[in-house]
């Protein structure tokens, strides 16, 4: 009887994933005019980052060569099929972010800007430590706390999402019963998800319109890329934690560095942000930290 049932009713084959594991997957989005910070921001990750990493770079349909350079640089790109510039950043991310998570399982997903760079290593071992503090924490940035101690004002962001909540669906009602705050965001120069957290989010569906959540791209109008991740962190059932202030590792702002290239250093922040292309100050911003790269393969051996 039993050669029966299994001739009817076979087993299962259990296909592994696949989706490839590694340690840590970086998340950017690419625009025309932004090389010099991308392929700074490549050489940084390449001399920093002492793991297994994937990079995924969401293109905005670019044509000054960016997509190329990707491709021969070995980011996995995924391409809009138009460009949505600054406004439709939301999008242009989720779909770097669900790219991301379709081909690699990580534990932790770090989105990062052309304009900043990874400044020393042991960067993934104090994302680990970070999130392993508690499993509710699904989200790591400049949260409430700013580089400097103070409070991050984000009464602007408050006022629009409270316009704009009836694009944000359903994921806005389970932040909100989570604990979230209208208007509350990590800064977007760089952050990091955990696996679980953005498993939830996109197996959601929220990634691609799921629960009525259309936040707009008009210009003018569109709530930040980064106010929207968090509240889609805290409705997965997560929750952000600050990793961006004093004594900790991130070094990030929205207006050129929060403080000069050697105080980062001697602070060992981990990561920085913001660093323009063209001004003379983030000229030499640059140049500063890619003799200490060039400076950091040497001592270790490397060309």
């Amino acid at each position: 009887m039993k050669k029966l049932l299994q001739r009817f009713f076979p087993e299962r084959t259990a296909f592994p994933s696949a989706r490839r594991q590694c340690d840590l997957v970086i998340v950017s989005a690419a625009s025309d005019g932004e090389w010099l910070g991308i392929e700074d921001m490549l050489d940084s990750l390449a001399t920093y980052l002492d793991c297994d990493y994937e990079v995924v770079v969401a293109d905005d349909a670019t044509t000054d060569g960016t997509y190329e350079r990707l491709l021969d640089a070995g980011c996995w790109v995924v391409r809009n099929p138009e460009k949505l510039y600054l406004f439709g950043l939301d999008l242009t991310l989720r779909r770097a972010f669900s790219e991301a998570h379709r081909l690699f399982d990580a534990p932790v997903y770090l989105k990062i800007d052309p304009d900043a760079l990874v400044i020393g290593n042991g960067l993934p071992d104090a994302l680990a430590r970070a999130f392993a503090a508690d499993p509710r924490i699904g989200l790591l940035g400049a949260f409430h706390v700013d580089w400097n101690g103070e409070a991050r004002d984000l009464s602007y962001w408050a006022e629009r999402m409270s316009r704009r909540r009836e694009t944000l669906g359903e994921p806005l009602d389970h932040a909100l019963r989570n604990g979230y705050a209208i208007g509350d965001g990590v800064q977007g120069g760089a952050y990091a998800l955990s696996r679980d957290c953005l498993d939830g989010i996109v197996k959601r569906g929220w990634m691609h319109g799921g629960g009525r959540y259309r936040p707009g791209i008009i210009k003018g109008h569109q709530v930040a890329e980064d106010s929207l991740i968090t509240m889609l962190a805290y409705a997965a059932g997560f929750r952000a934690e600050d990793i961006g202030g004093p004594g900790q590792p991130f070094g990030i702002w929205d207006i050129g560095l929060p403080m000069p290239p050697e105080e980062l250093i001697r602070q060992n922040r981990l990561i920085t942000h913001a660093i323009k292309y063209r001004d003379e100050v983030s000229i030499a911003q640059r140049d500063f930290f890619r003799d200490r790269r060039r400076a950091y393969r040497q001592s270790a051996g490397h060309p």
